[in-house]
């Protein structure tokens, strides 16, 4: 290897190498934190929503039932808010009629109902004094607090996390629920940065001292995607702590026992870690947050319309010893979310995976450790790609990728069953990163050095058998040796008359025009120059890269030859050039195939007897006044494809061999062909069988009729002068059809 190619290849590998440990330092430093880009974090969002809908249950999950006030409910009952009688009228059923467990609201009723009766019974006691007080009818509020306070009924409330400007601080509102009893100490929960909200608005006093508990149903952790993925289970206000609709209805369910922090001491700081509630625990990251444990997509739990529960048209069995939340998925009340198992979402519905999580202990969980195990694990991984990937194969290290990936999906995926999510897209991206970084410049670095052995090769072998040569190590050996293979001679005819009608100086210019689009036809048909010969070429196919289906891609290369020259001749006619015209003669057989020459300068060719016959193949279509010949051998090989159309045009004895041979026209590609070519060949073929028959003036009568609608079919007026001298003179009784050529 010369010193400049060493020089190339040491300077190249530092190269990759230096990029190579900047992606990696990159990727880590977003990993950690240290410069967060949101790139990586939103990869991270969506392969965690990926994992969350491939491991989705199909099966409906009959612990939890939804009474939906719905688009149908809305157009039974009317508008919402409904009466406040018509809600509580709706919530003694569902206990009463329906016998549900328990009853978890996720609307709020913020303020008293207007009670127009009220107001007037007032003015009728003014005119009528004898009445009493009050109306004897009880409010739709009165109605509604007698209805809470008889059942398990746990009310919702709102938080506000906004920080407004302290002249437009709106004031709370309603009156909370009593505070979760926490049963770690108040100086240790308030060192945990758990949310604190600036305001809440809650039910009004009537309502909210009715109730057995309450919980908050507001999210302040959605993503900056706007994905609801994680919810928080507590909040703290003014030193206590409250819970999530969903961790008060299992709070209630259980009786209200103490709740257990899961707080641990390190760096220096308190972490949650999570919460134990009556013996059931479940996981939160260090702001009381959990990951929804998403259970099912939209209606994974059963929706049942309100208004059905008030016309008493459900099935008693559907919601008898339930766990039941109200809330809503009409599109006017604006509680639909973006989640992960879907973009329209609502919000009831998340409470439901939450408490369903909570009752089956079914939540996962981001371990602390998580962050530094995949910092460290990028590191080593990264640095090992770094010294490894540069000497490794291309094929070898796509497979040696695919299988990292692998590893890593399956391990992710084997934590995420057991509970644990871990980060995914960094992991991937790194290893796609460095595969794609790596190919690249092992491409680059190895096309290079092909080059330079195209340049030392060249000299002795066609530069355009060397990228196949460097490429392929079947291809490697030039050693003769006898293959099948189809040789294609073309001339173009007329060139000598053509090129003394211009300046020698542009004949070089006019050769580059015709031979480059003619190569290129070759080449884009998996052909072989094996030389030019003036304004003939020769070429071959398949050597030196196997090629099964050599015959068929050397007819599409001489008709796109042929297709190639068209072109060529309207620009030299707009130039006041001739139009040219080439015959093409196409033959496959065995032929000797390999590096030949001396020791001077050696040629990739081919040789034998089968050559010679290709090459007289072309010298006949002069005779015959066509394009392309080819020969039966050829014709048997690729008449199963379909792809061509064709006729036989002759059965032969070339100058030089004894063997007859059939010989036939290649007209154009089948796909392509129109009608008339179709019918021509059509009415041909049949003239010519009359004619093998040597039924002549039959013979002559058919190609007198196929000449008159097409007059300038050459071969049709041979067999016409050939019919006419067989008539006269006929052949002898043992002619075997075969016509002889005397000339080359």
């Amino acid at each position: 290897m010369s010193n400049q190619l060493k020089r190339f290849f040491s300077a190249s590998k530092t190269l990759q190498a230096i990029v190579s440990l900047t992606i990696i330092f990159l990727l880590t430093g977003e990993q950690a934190g240290l410069w967060p880009s949101q790139v990586l974090q939103r990869l991270e969002w969506l392969t965690y929503d990926e994992r969350v809908v491939a491991t989705l249950s199909e099966q409906q999950d009959p612990s939890i039932v939804i009474v939906d006030i719905d688009e149908y409910s809305l157009q039974q009952i009317g508008q919402w808010p409904w009466p406040r009688a018509q809600v509580a009228q709706l919530i003694f059923s569902l206990f009463e009629d329906y016998g549900i467990q328990q009853l978890g609201l996720d609307v709020i009723f913020a303020e008293g109902e207007a009670n127009l009766l009220d107001f007037q019974w007032q003015q009728l006691r003014q005119q009528y004094p004898q009445l009493p007080e009050a109306a004897v009818i009880a409010s739709g509020d009165s109605l509604l607090s007698q209805v809470l306070m008889s059942y398990p009924v746990v009310s919702a409330f709102y938080f506000d996390q906004a920080k407004h400007h302290a002249s437009l601080t709106t004031a709370s509102t309603g009156v909370l629920p009593p505070p979760l009893n926490i049963s770690n100490d108040i100086e240790q929960w308030q060192q945990l940065p758990i949310r604190a909200p600036s305001r809440y608005t809650s039910n009004s006093p009537a309502v909210q001292s009715s109730v057995l508990s309450g919980g908050f149903f507001d999210n302040p952790m959605v993503d900056a995607d706007g994905v609801f993925r994680r919810v928080p289970i507590i909040q703290q206000w003014q030193n206590e702590l409250y819970g999530s609709l969903p961790l008060a209805m299992l709070y209630s369910l259980l009786g209200q026992p103490p709740i257990e922090l899961n707080v641990f001491s390190g760096g220096g700081q308190l972490h949650l870690e999570g919460a134990d509630v009556g013996g059931f625990y479940f996981p939160t990251d260090p702001n009381g947050a959990v990951l929804v444990p998403w259970a099912g997509r939209r209606g994974h739990f059963q929706y049942i319309p309100a208004a059905n529960v008030l016309l008493g048209t459900v099935e008693p069995e559907a919601l008898a010893g339930k766990i039941v939340l109200l809330g809503t998925s009409a599109p006017g009340l604006m509680d639909l979310r973006s989640t992960s198992v879907g973009g329209v979402y609502p919000g009831v519905e998340i409470h439901a995976n939450v408490l369903a999580g909570m009752l089956q202990m079914s939540f996962r969980s981001e371990p602390g450790y998580s962050l530094a195990i995949t910092v460290l694990g990028l590191l080593i991984l990264g640095i090992l790609m770094t010294l490894y990937y540069p000497r490794t194969r291309a094929i070898q290290l796509i497979i040696l990728s695919g299988t990292l990936i692998a590893l890593h999906l399956l391990s992710n995926l084997y934590a995420w069953h057991n509970g644990l999510v871990l980060p995914l897209a960094s992991g991937v991206l790194l290893i796609v990163l460095m595969t794609g970084w790596h190919l690249t410049m092992n491409f680059w670095r190895e096309s290079n050095a092909k080059r330079q052995v195209a340049a030392q090769f060249g000299m002795y072998i066609p530069p355009e058998l060397v990228a196949n040569i460097v490429a392929s190590p079947e291809a490697r050996s030039m050693v003769g040796q006898e293959k099948e293979l189809t040789v294609l001679f073309s001339d173009i005819r007329g060139f000598t008359s053509f090129s003394e009608k211009i300046p020698p100086a542009e004949l070089t210019e006019v050769m580059n025009r015709l031979l480059t689009p003619v190569t290129k036809a070759i080449h884009a048909h998996h052909g072989t120059i094996d030389k030019y010969m003036g304004d003939a070429v020769m070429a071959f196919w398949g050597a030196p890269l196997h090629d099964e289906q050599h015959p068929v891609h050397a007819l599409q290369g001489a008709i796109a030859m042929q297709q190639a020259l068209t072109e060529i001749n309207q620009e030299f006619i707009q130039e006041g050039k001739q139009a040219l015209a080439m015959g093409v003669g196409v033959h496959t057989g065995l032929m000797n195939v390999g590096n030949m020459g001396s020791e001077f300068r050696m040629a990739y060719t081919v040789l034998g007897d089968n050559v010679n016959l290709g090459a007289r193949l072309e010298s006949l279509t002069k005779t015959y006044k066509v394009d392309i010949l080819f020969s039966e051998v050829t014709y048997e090989l690729t008449k199963q494809s379909g792809l061509f159309l064709a006729r036989k045009v002759d059965y032969v004895r070339v100058k030089g061999r004894d063997t007859p041979i059939k010989i036939y026209q290649l007209i154009d590609n089948l796909a392509t062909a129109t009608a008339a070519d179709k019918n021509k060949v059509a009415s041909f073929e049949n003239a010519l069988l009359l004619y093998e028959q040597l039924r002549f003036n039959d013979a002559l009568a058919a190609f007198i009729k196929h000449l008159k609608q097409w007059p300038n079919d050459t071969v049709a007026r041979l067999y016409q002068t050939r019919c006419q001298e067989y008539i006269l003179t006929p052949p002898p009784e043992s002619w075997d059809g075969v016509f002889t050529h005397q000339t080359k």
